[in-house]
């Protein structure tokens, strides 16, 4: 049975994984297009889309290369295990941060991409806002745990995208053979893309169409990582990889082909797929396109919403995040760090309010987690050289200490053109990326605090006997499951045994001792407290003045807790802790233990 339920949750993890990356690639075929018109003139369009082909084609070889050698030499090891092994801690943190915020741009993205759609056909006059109102939404399944459903319509909205485009281009393809292209609806279509809002502030346009190329080879980088808690299948091969990204690439290719051919405007919000659309089909065709595309945005949100609380369990399970967060069932911690990620992701939209401003940050990031991956493999190809006395692995060595070199200096090439593209684009970057980085590395140093604390110097440290254990039974009345607690305290054998109860009302306090007395409990009954007093006041003094009395004693509080069996009884129970209970917790010397009664169990 934990077999098939182990298996059942491997395929689960493939089943996310696998369309994670679909909806990405999509994003991905949909979006280049776009932030590439966007940064070129009208003048400067073919010039434009000839640089951008150029740096998809070379970034993509180049992240399928060494995708292939990091699944050949490093299989099992994921990106910020290296930085820390072969870098140091401080990169470890630095990467992981990193590949949190990767996933939070590719979430902003794909709500942007809902957007934009739907402003294809629709006057939104608040849409500097939709976006992060739309991020902290879509959050909202992931949260409440109802994400499994919703994950399977992701992947079938990302299928109906990408078959939706591949029809697309087939069927324009096709037109433009036949030379069978209605002219009115190319003229309506580029009207259309006319009367969207104007891109304002570009510096350089050939450095931007770089950078909007050079996101298919991020792409590719980011999605040959898996997120898998089996290590085995940590990497994807580089057959796989590029059977869907050079894909990708002939679709973006073809994009831009009909961009050229049916002359549509440079520096424009409009989508050229959906222009495209309109040129084919006419206006009901780009009704249906803006559903997919907006349907498309959304599956890559919700995927990037499920692939996070992973992410932050493999760190977890790296140390690189409070372990609690790696066990199974965390959920509620991991869904509330996903819930900051979201609040970020949505604060982020109001700085970055374009695909071209998210797309070169998302460039940045990835190409900056790259160039430290390559750092540590130089390092790594080094100590083996150190180390190594075998040739063939010394000759091995030497080769990836020089590839890894190149590529991580041309990763910060791309890095860096981002930063003389839009300096502020680069400056929110990091400002993004700080955030996690801050609360990564003051979880780490102070976890190293607590344990050079901890550190156990003398062998006899914390081996001394107490010299007597006493008991101290909190009560507020005289019942069941409060005798229960006596006898098992009773059962311990301790130096001491004592009742204790608050007077905060001399007639309940009357019942009882009335009742106690009538109980013949033999452990005596302390009243504490003035009448109408408060009650935790004075339960913790009695505690500490057992506490003085030596040094070396320690003191066990019990409390009876009843459990129900039932809803409708669980509607008349307390279910949180006494607040003494919760003040005791900090004593030191002091023990809590709750002896448990289940209602009914003593008939």
């Amino acid at each position: 049975m934990n077999l098939e339920v182990s298996q059942h949750g491997k395929d689960i993890v493939r089943s996310i994984t696998r369309s994670t990356s679909v909806s990405i690639i999509a994003l991905g075929m949909v979006l280049v297009p776009q932030v590439v018109l966007r940064s070129a003139s009208y003048s400067e369009k073919v010039t434009a889309i000839f640089i951008a082909l150029v740096s998809a084609f070379l970034t993509l070889v180049g992240s399928l290369f060494i995708a292939g050698l990091l699944h050949r030499h490093v299989p099992q090891k994921a990106s910020h295990q290296l930085a820390e092994w072969y870098v140091g801690h401080w990169a470890g943190l630095l990467l992981s941060a990193a590949r949190i915020l990767a996933y939070a741009l590719i979430l902003i993205l794909g709500v942007g991409l809902a957007v934009n759609s739907a402003e294809a056909l629709l006057d939104i006059s608040w849409d500097w806002a939709l976006e992060s109102v739309l991020i902290l939404l879509v959050a909202v399944p992931a949260l409440a745990g109802r994400m499994r459903r919703i994950e399977r319509w992701g992947v079938f909205f990302a299928a109906g995208a990408v078959l939706g485009m591949v029809v697309l281009l087939g069927y324009g393809l096709i037109l433009e053979a036949t030379g069978s292209i209605d002219f009115e609806n190319i003229r309506l279509a580029q009207e259309n893309s006319f009367t969207s809002d104007r891109v304002v502030g570009q510096l350089n346009y050939y450095v931007e169409s770089v950078l909007a190329g050079a996101m298919v080879g991020a792409i590719s980088s980011l999605i040959s990582e898996r997120i898998l808690k089996d290590s085995a299948e940590r990497r994807v091969s580089r057959r796989r990889l590029g059977a869907f990204m050079l894909a990708a690439f002939l679709i973006i290719a073809i994009v831009f082909y009909f961009i050229v051919a049916l002359h549509m405007p440079g520096h424009r919000e409009a989508l050229p797929t959906l222009t495209m659309s309109y040129s084919f089909f006419g206006p009901v065709g780009q009704v249906v396109y803006v559903v997919l595309f907006a349907l498309l945005g959304l599956a890559v949100a919700i995927t990037a919403y499920a692939q996070l609380p992973r992410l932050l369990r493999e760190l977890a399970l790296d140390g690189l995040l409070p372990r609690k967060l790696a066990a199974a069932d965390a959920v509620a911690p991991r869904r509330a760090i996903v819930a900051l990620i979201a609040a970020l992701a949505a604060t982020v939209t109001l700085a970055l309010d374009s695909a071209r401003s998210i797309a070169a940050v998302f460039v940045f990031i990835v190409y900056i987690i790259i160039a430290f991956v390559s750092a540590a493999m130089v390092s790594r190809s080094r100590t083996i050289l150190t180390d190594s006395t075998v040739g063939e692995e010394r000759r091995v060595a030497r080769g990836l200490a020089w590839v890894f070199a190149f590529y991580g200096l041309a990763a910060l090439g791309v890095a860096g053109l981002v930063v003389y593209a839009q300096p502020m684009w680069a400056l929110a970057g990091v400002v993004a990326l700080s955030v996690p980085v801050l609360f990564l590395v003051a979880y780490s140093r102070g976890q190293s605090k607590v344990r050079e604390q901890l550190k156990l110097g003398d062998v006899s440290e914390g081996r001394h006997l107490p010299t007597r254990v006493h008991g101290v039974v909190i009560i507020d009345r005289v019942d069941a499951a409060t005798i229960s607690a006596v006898t098992w305290a009773r059962a311990m054998r301790l130096s001491s045994l004592t009742a204790v109860c608050v007077d905060i009302d001399p007639r309940q306090t009357r019942r009882i001792r009335e009742a106690w007395e009538a109980s013949l409990v033999p452990v005596d009954l302390t009243i504490l407290g003035e009448p109408k007093g408060a009650w935790r006041g004075p339960v913790v003094d009695y505690i500490r003045s057992q506490l003085a009395q030596s040094p070396h004693d320690i003191v066990n509080v019990i409390i009876p807790r009843v459990i129900y069996s039932s809803a409708w009884e669980r509607f008349f129970l307390r279910h949180s802790t006494p607040r003494v209970i919760s003040d005791l917790r900090f004593e030191p010397r002091v023990m809590i233990t709750e002896a448990p009664y289940r209602l009914g169990e003593g008939v």
